[in-house]
């Protein structure tokens, strides 16, 4: 004879917000194959701007929405302006989907890693930015 284990004694939801009241928004998630149609520029740009979107975003969380630091004043967060928690590992998600086409496509080529970072060190270092 078996014992059953009851799992329905968890935590209950609560909160001050009745549930009838709660709204939950979701990202639309993306998919690799929307961007498969991408040329190398293309990716490479929206790679980019991704980045630059995930630095943002994370230092809107951990600010909890305070752009501008003055000194000498007292500043509240601003909780309009801090964004969802989950739009950071949407953000990283899509950084990750554009890193493996870029990497298929250089396995198609036969590019092999360590000459695919050779590459990215030399564009770095002639635009100019960090690698």
């Amino acid at each position: 004879m078996q014992k059953t284990i009851s799992r329905t004694a968890q935590r209950p939801f609560t909160t001050s917000v009745p549930r009838s009241r709660l709204v939950v928004v979701a990202v639309k998630p993306t998919k690799a194959a929307d961007f498969r149609s991408l040329s190398e520029p293309e990716i490479l740009n929206k790679l980019g701007s991704l980045r630059t979107e995930l630095a943002s975003v994370r230092f809107l969380q951990r600010t909890r929405g305070i752009s501008e630091v003055k000194p000498g004043e007292q500043q509240n967060p601003d909780p309009e302006k801090v964004p969802k928690a989950n739009l950071n590992k949407h953000l990283k998600k899509q950084v990750a989907q554009l890193m493996t086409i870029l990497r298929e496509r250089q396995i198609k080529e036969g590019i092999t890693r360590k000459e695919a970072l050779q590459i990215e060190r030399a564009v770095a270092l002639s635009s100019g930015r960090a690698l």
